[in-house]
Parts: C-alpha cells; sequence; structure tokens
C-alpha cells in the first residue's frame, strides 16, 4: 500500500466543536478549499488564503537554481499533507475512544521553517459539515471563529 492510499478512520464529532459560517468564509475569500479532490469519504479542507499566498511564495517564486513548482502541483502536495495529519489526528482520537477536539498543534514544516501548524475542527453552521482548518497561527487568529449561538 502507497503511503498516498486512502485510509478510513472513523471520527466521532464533538458537541464542543466551533460551528462558524465556514461557507461565508469561503465565499469572501478569507479561507480556500486545501483539496481538489474529496468523494465524500472524508471532512472537507480548508486554509487560510494568506497561508495559501505563502506556500505560492514557497514553491513557485523566487530565486536561485531551484526548481519552481506550478500551483496545481503545490495543491496536490498541501492535499497529499493535510490528508495526512488528518488521518493522524482521527487516528490517534479514535485510539482513545475520544471526540475530535476543536484546537490541535501539530509539527510540521509544512508553511515554512517556522511552524507549527495549527488544525482547527469546525462545524459550518448552516450545513452541519464538520470541516478541517489548518494553517500558521496568526494566519488562523486572524480569522473570525468564533462560535454562532
Amino acid at each position: 500500500m502507497s503511503d498516498d492510499a486512502p485510509r478510513t478512520v472513523a471520527a466521532r464529532i464533538g458537541d464542543d466543536l466551533p460551528r462558524v459560517d465556514v461557507i461565508g468564509l469561503a465565499n469572501t475569500r478569507r479561507i480556500m478549499h486545501a483539496e481538489r479532490h474529496n468523494d465524500g469519504s472524508r471532512m472537507p479542507m480548508f486554509i487560510p488564503t494568506p497561508s495559501w499566498a505563502r506556500l505560492l511564495e514557497l514553491h513557485c517564486m523566487g530565486d536561485g537554481d531551484q526548481p519552481r513548482l506550478v500551483p496545481s502541483r503545490v495543491m496536490d502536495g498541501l492535499e497529499r499533507a493535510l490528508g495526512r495529519i488528518m488521518t493522524e489526528v482521527v487516528r490517534h482520537d479514535a485510539g482513545q475512544d475520544a471526540p475530535l477536539r476543536p484546537v490541535y498543534d501539530v509539527t510540521s514544516d509544512l508553511f515554512g521553517a517556522e511552524g507549527p501548524v495549527e488544525i482547527r475542527m469546525l462545524v459550518d453552521r448552516t450545513t452541519g459539515v464538520a470541516c478541517m482548518l489548518a494553517g500558521p497561527p496568526a494566519d488562523i487568529a486572524a480569522l473570525p471563529l468564533e462560535s454562532a449561538p
């Protein structure tokens, strides 16, 4: 089995996950999908738009002799990396028979050497769909993620 093979791990969604306007954040381009392919077997993944700009800067632009990637390749890598992170988070909590928590801090250089990556588990307040939001803590902190009443 390849490292990128799909893995399904059942997750329990806790009642304490914030209910936020995920669709509104996406429609106003404050966040963006961090995946191109989702067959419905996993929760949707998003990143703050400034985090995407940082990834493009790191991997598509710049000087030097480093080969540069096209944005579609960066998106493919982002989707695989976040899928692996999500699988590990869910696997850990399922192994503890615990529901998903609202916040996780993950050690990763995904968005640059400054790490870490903050993972937020959210529920869209309109659709009730659980989503994952990932990015550098400063990018996450800039978003209005307060729960709806």
